[in-house]
């Protein structure tokens, strides 16, 4: 019943109803990022503030580091995600508030910060002593732990499962979307990769020249070996597949310039909690992939791509 109920859908409402059961999460959550920004001010989104580039965190009666910012005092002094913060400046943080903390270790560009740190991971205690610099604002963004990606893992299978179920009873065979592995389509996403990087690169250095601090590195950090490999995997798969094989797809009725650009502004709008790195980088790539696909409708070589650059992104310090 529910089968037949699929195969009389038009194909406006299958194509909305499986980029929804795909992406509800995402979508929720850069509605909710669109809506915090446009309540903020640029002055207050860009405010610089002088410290580390460390956003702190209370895990019981501890102090804890949640996130490092890229190229800051922190991140080149090796500091990372849920290391504990014992002591600032020889004073405990024990009973302190979070709020006290974090301005202990903020202070005047160009003095210094001593912080005694435990990682409890094998309970080693280490002091470090690093020189406060001007961090911008939106360098640090939120955390994604092991539990956080195992369930965003969940997530996307499940709504996986539930597309290629639809496609199956529209009687779409999934070998057309052109997921076939190929140790020349494998070589051709790292080159896919390497070539998007430095168009990348480019376009991102030529946003900060225009604007200080515009684009900036996302780090996602603590995610152990087993649920990185998961993670990224599934997450690649996921968006590639959906995000550029689906809409292609689904919309090449339009031609080639609606399909593409549709898949590239959908892409870039599930990474709105990036900010303007959503229009400034991730929109570029989506076009790239969009138009690799159109021309040769292989998913691979833009999955392994995908891979690539989340784990880069992922690992970069």
């Amino acid at each position: 019943m529910i089968t037949t109920f699929i195969r009389k859908l038009p194909a406006p409402v299958e194509f909305c109803l499986v980029v929804f059961v795909c992406f509800w999460w995402a979508i929720y959550a850069s509605i909710v990022a669109i809506a915090n920004h446009s309540r903020s001010t640029p002055s207050q989104a860009q405010q610089p503030f002088t410290g580390i580039g460390v956003a702190l965190g209370a895990k019981g009666n501890k102090v804890i580091i949640k996130q490092v910012a890229p190229n800051t005092p922190a991140s080149q002094a090796g500091l990372s995600y849920g290391l504990v913060i014992q002591r600032i400046d020889g004073t405990t943080t024990d009973g302190k508030p979070l709020k006290e903390c974090v301005d202990m270790v903020r202070g005047p560009a160009g003095t210094k910060v001593r912080l005694e740190l435990v990682d409890m991971s094998n309970i080693r205690t280490n002091t470090v002593e690093l020189t406060r610099e001007a961090i911008q604002g939106t360098a640090l963004k939120g955390q994604v732990t092991d539990t956080s990606a195992l369930k965003i893992t969940i997530i996307e299978l499940l709504g996986l499962a539930v597309t290629f179920w639809i496609a199956r009873a529209r009687g779409w065979p999934l070998a057309t979307w052109g997921f076939q592995p190929s140790w020349g389509l494998t070589g051709a996403g790292v080159l896919l990769c390497l070539i998007t990087g430095l168009v990348l690169s480019a376009v991102a250095a030529l946003s900060n020249v225009i604007s200080s601090g515009a684009v900036h590195g996302h780090l996602i950090h603590h995610l152990s070996l087993p649920a990185l490999v998961l993670f990224v995997a599934v997450n690649s798969f996921c968006e590639e597949a959906i995000e550029v094989g689906y809409f292609v797809q689904t919309l090449q009725r339009y031609g080639m310039w609606g399909a593409v650009l549709a898949s590239a502004l959908f892409r870039a709008f599930l990474h709105a909690y990036q900010d303007i790195t959503a229009l400034v980088i991730i929109f570029p790539l989506g076009l790239i992939f969009g138009f690799v696909y159109w021309k040769w409708r292989r998913l691979w070589p833009l999955y392994i791509a995908h891979v690539l650059f989340d784990l880069y992104a992922m690992h970069a310090r």
